[in-house]
């Protein structure tokens, strides 16, 4: 651990102990701190990542994850760069983590679905995605989820989550294109 984490770490905990007692002043200086925290970690995470120093702004990340664990920006970044250095294992367990952790966010399997459709596991994704369409969540669920059906030949389940998706936004034109194409793969199957 390198002196950076240390001071990192034990402002972390001062600013834990400050917060067991707070007032609505002392709230209001804690946000402050902790905004400031929140800066000078996301600075010190970009200057490694642009020195190509991978393993140091991983570190980061896992700290800043582990105090920020439902930011989705945050864990999202922590899986990114596990994935950039071929770390998948780890990179799916970040994006498991969230998803657990976070059970009222609605793009909570979102990353983890994405993950597992750029590394070819489309079986995986349903179940992941499916129990959430009905919480209206980020379109990004409903193309990911279309996607793998469509690669997994489950062309009628495709066409519904295209179907599902367009009645909430039906003047997304790439939509309508995957859904045109999904439906004459189904009339070419029934010829």
């Amino acid at each position: 651990m390198n002196y950076r984490s240390i001071a990192v770490s034990l402002s972390l905990l001062a600013v834990v102990g400050v917060a067991s007692a707070t007032t609505q002043a002392s709230k209001q200086r804690l946000d402050a701190i902790w905004s400031s925290v929140d800066e000078r970690v996301s600075r010190q995470i970009d200057v490694w990542f642009e020195d190509g120093d991978y393993p140091k702004a991983i570190h980061m990340l896992v700290v800043e994850a582990s105090y920020s664990p439902h930011d989705y920006d945050v864990v999202t970044n922590l899986g990114w760069m596990q994935e950039n250095v071929e770390e998948w294992d780890q990179a799916l367990a970040t994006y498991e983590l969230y998803r657990k952790n976070n059970p009222n966010d609605k793009d909570r399997a979102l990353a983890e679905a994405s993950f597992l459709y750029r590394r070819k596991e489309y079986a995986k994704v349903p179940p992941l995605l499916e129990p959430l369409l009905k919480e209206k969540p980020h379109p990004n669920n409903f193309r990911v989820l279309a996607h793998c059906y469509e690669k997994m030949n489950k062309l009628q389940d495709a066409k519904r989550v295209w179907t599902e998706y367009l009645a909430l936004a039906p003047k997304d034109a790439t939509a309508k294109v995957n859904l045109n194409r999904v439906e004459k793969k189904l009339n070419a199957t029934k010829t």
